[in-house]
C-alpha cells in the first residue's frame, strides 16, 4: 500500500467537522492503479460531497458519472446536486448545469439556498447568474439566502470599495438590497446596472 492511499483511509474515515473539511490533495498523489480504482469507488458511493475529489482523480470517468448521476439528484431538495453540477460546469463547460442550478433553487430547502447560491458564483458570470442573484434579493423570505445574493451580486458586479467613499456606497447598496421596502431594492439593482 502506497503512502498516499493510507492518507486517503485515514481521511475517508473521518467523521463529523473533520470529515466535513474534505480530502487533501496528498492523500490522491503516489496512488497505484488499483488503489485508484478502490478510491474512485469509495468516492462515487460518498457522491455528490466527493465530486471535487472524483474529477480530481480522474476527470474523464467522473465526469460521466455525475453527468450519469445529475438528473436523479435535481429532484431530492435534500441531494445538494448543485455540488456536481459546479463541477460539470468547471471541467465540462456546459452551462446547461448552470441553469439548472439557478431553475432548481426554489426547489431547495432554505438551509441548502444560500450554499446553492455560492455554487452559482462559483461558475462563469454572465446576464443569467445576475438575473437570478436579482430575484433571489427581490423574491426570497430567506433571510440568509437574500443576504448571500446581495453580498455575491456584489462581489460578481466587482462594485468598488478601495476608498472611504466608495466602502460607504456599497454598504448602502447593500443595505438598500436587503430592505423590507421593495421600491429601495429596486432603486439598488437599478443604479447596479452600471456595473453589468
Amino acid at each position: 500500500m502506497t503512502a498516499a492511499f493510507l492518507e486517503f483511509m485515514r481521511q475517508y474515515r473521518l467523521t463529523g467537522s473533520e470529515k466535513a473539511d474534505g480530502y487533501s490533495r496528498d492523500a490522491f498523489i503516489g496512488l497505484d492503479e488499483q488503489e485508484k480504482e478502490t478510491v474512485f469507488g469509495l468516492l462515487e458511493s460518498e457522491l455528490p460531497f466527493s465530486a471535487e475529489w472524483l474529477v480530481f482523480l480522474d476527470r474523464e470517468r467522473a465526469i460521466e458519472v455525475l453527468k450519469a448521476k445529475e438528473p436523479k439528484w435535481r429532484k431530492d431538495p435534500y441531494a445538494n446536486a448543485f455540488l456536481a453540477q459546479v463541477e460539470l460546469v468547471r471541467h465540462f463547460g456546459d452551462l446547461v448545469y448552470q441553469r439548472h442550478m439557478i431553475d432548481d433553487y426554489p426547489n431547495y430547502t432554505d438551509r441548502l439556498k444560500p450554499c446553492l447560491i455560492s455554487a452559482v458564483w462559483r461558475t462563469p458570470q454572465n446576464s443569467e447568474t445576475f438575473a437570478f442573484f436579482k430575484r433571489v434579493i427581490l423574491s426570497e423570505a430567506d433571510e440568509g439566502a437574500a443576504k448571500r445574493a446581495a453580498w455575491i451580486l456584489l462581489s460578481a458586479l466587482d462594485v468598488p470599495r478601495t476608498t472611504e467613499l466608495e466602502r460607504e456606497s456599497y454598504e448602502r447598496l447593500k443595505e438598500q438590497l436587503l430592505s423590507d421596502d421593495p421600491d429601495v431594492k429596486q432603486q439598488a439593482l437599478k443604479y447596479l446596472e452600471r456595473y453589468e
